[in-house]
Order: structure tokens, then sequence, then C-alpha cells
């Protein structure tokens, strides 16, 4: 019951020294103010009671520790509101390496830029659940859906250009990622789409099925295609964006990428967790109760005694 509890005003247990000191050095008077006749009781000799020495303490320290105000503090998680299930579906074939993508670090390629903007994204998107897909020659499932963006940030700083084959499936991706949401029970299903707008021919999956599968299962594809894009694909994916109720997006470096994901964290506000509540449960009651019984019980006492 009382595992966890603290004194919200420790210092207050200091006062028990100043009555040690009065026990020490103050001498009661024989004429007081509230009992004028105690010269009566002068000449009589009583032995020390230890009971009276007890109960004296007792009711002392126990005030002293209602003082201090024991306090134990409980955490509530209060229920949140669902928020957006939600596919990243990355590129990391091998066209993803072409050309410098940030003007201020020329050292840094493409992918490692982008990686970087995904990275800041999923941190502000806190109260969402988060899978991944990454597609090259085929498309694989990086991560679940899931809460944990630190898990999610991890993952992502270890793809690198190439690890899915250097070709590029698109729409098999795109495909893959509604599949990972199907089992969602989130009414609001995104997909963003993040590729140079390549696609290999012959792939398994054409754009209509595509499109098709994100109309069925309710998710809305936001398109973001860096680079230059062949004028085809281009065309497709505005159209499949533009059927499941998403957008189309086109960045020519790291500084616009970056506001492209601002913009769609702005067109898709979730829901944030609301912050844990701390309630406070004080316990001062218990000591000052048990200290106004040992201060009746010595008061009556001493009465007895002296009577």
């Amino acid at each position: 019951m009382f595992e966890g509890v603290y004194f919200e005003f420790p210092k207050i247990g200091t006062v028990v020294f100043v009555f040690l000191a009065c026990e020490a050095l103050c001498r009661m008077r024989q004429r007081g103010i509230y009992y004028p006749h105690l010269a009566a009781f002068a000449g009589v000799t009583l032995k020390p009671s230890y009971w009276l020495w007890f109960l004296k303490w007792a009711s002392i320290i126990l005030l002293i520790v209602a003082l201090m105000s024991p306090v134990k503090e409980k955490v509530y998680q209060p229920e949140s509101t669902p928020g957006y299930a939600m596919t990243l579906v990355v590129d990391a074939s091998a066209s993803m390496r072409n050309g410098d993508f940030d003007p201020d670090d020329k050292t840094k390629s493409r992918f490692e830029a982008v990686q970087e903007i995904l990275r800041d994204f999923v941190a502000r998107r806190g109260g969402d659940t988060i899978g991944m897909v990454v597609f090259g020659t085929h498309a694989f499932i990086a991560s679940p859906p899931t809460s944990d963006t630190r898990m999610l940030s991890q993952i992502i700083d270890r793809l690198y250009v190439g690890i899915a084959g250097k070709y590029t499936a698109l729409y098999e991706a795109v495909a893959k990622g509604i599949a990972l949401l199907h089992r969602s029970e989130s009414r609001e299903k995104l997909l963003i789409l993040l590729t140079d707008g390549r696609n290999t021919p012959g792939a398994p999956v054409s754009a209509d099925v595509a499109a098709a599968l994100a109309e069925k299962e309710g998710v809305r594809l936001y398109a973001v295609v860096i680079g230059e894009t062949p004028a085809e694909q281009e065309s497709l994916l505005a159209s499949i964006a533009q059927r499941s109720g998403g957008a189309y997006f086109t960045a020519k470096d790291a500084a616009a990428l970056s506001e492209v994901y601002t913009q769609i964290g702005a067109l898709e506000t979730s829901p944030q967790r609301p912050p844990l509540m701390t309630v406070k449960e004080y316990y001062y009651i218990y000591p000052l109760f048990m200290g106004f019984l040992t201060l009746l019980l010595y008061v009556y006492w001493r009465n007895r005694r002296m009577s």
C-alpha cells in the first residue's frame, strides 16, 4: 500500500530537533498561564512514566510526519484516439544512387539525403502506426506496421542502394504496401511512395492493378518523385494518386523533398498521443489521526496520574 510513498516537504522533519532542544533546556514554570495551580503539585513526587514519555513523543513525531505530507504518485496513460495507418514505400534501386541531391553537402548521395528526411518525418508521426516496404528488383517488407518510431529510424539507417536489387518493381511495391494495411482497423490509411519514377518493364504487377487495390482498400496514395521522371510514369503515378484521393509531388533537391513531406504532414494531421497523467495520493491523514489519538491518550493518562 505504501510502496513508493515519499515526503513532499521532507525539511519540515528538522522541527523535531526544536522539540528535543526544548526537552533538554526548557524548564517548567510554576506559575503557568493556562494552569495557574501547578504549585499545588510541586511537592508531589511521582515516578516517571515510560508510557507518558512514549505517548508524548509518538504524538509529536506523528504530527510532524503529517506536516511533511507523505504522498504517492500514480502515472496513468489516457486512452488515445487511434492514429493513421501508414506505409512508407521506399525506392532503393540502383537509379537512386545517381546525382547530388543536397547542394549544401556534395558528399551526400541522393539516398542518404532521403534517409535523413524519412527519419525526420517518422519522428513527427508518433501517434500513427507505420510500416515500411523497400523495393528494387523485388519488394520486401522492411517493417510491419508499428508505433515504435525509434525502431523505424534504425531500419531506415540500415538501408542502402541495391539492398533489393538494382532494377525497379515500382507497382509491385505499391501493391505490397497496400496489402500491408489490409488488416489495419484504422479508418485513415495512407501510402507514401518515394521513388525516382522509373519502373522496369515486365514486372508482375501493373499500374492498373495497383490503382484498383488502392481503391478497394481505401488507401490514399501520396506519390513523391525525385529527379527527372519519364513522362509515362509521371502520368500513371499522378492518375493513381488522384483516383485514390491522394496527391502527386515532385522534388528536385533535398530542401524540396523535405517541404513535400511537411505538406503531407499538414494534409494528414493525425491525433497526437495524450500526455501521461500524474495523480498524487496523499497519506497525511493517517499520521495525523494517529498523532491526535496518542495526544488524547497522553492527556488522559497524565490527568489520571495527577488525580
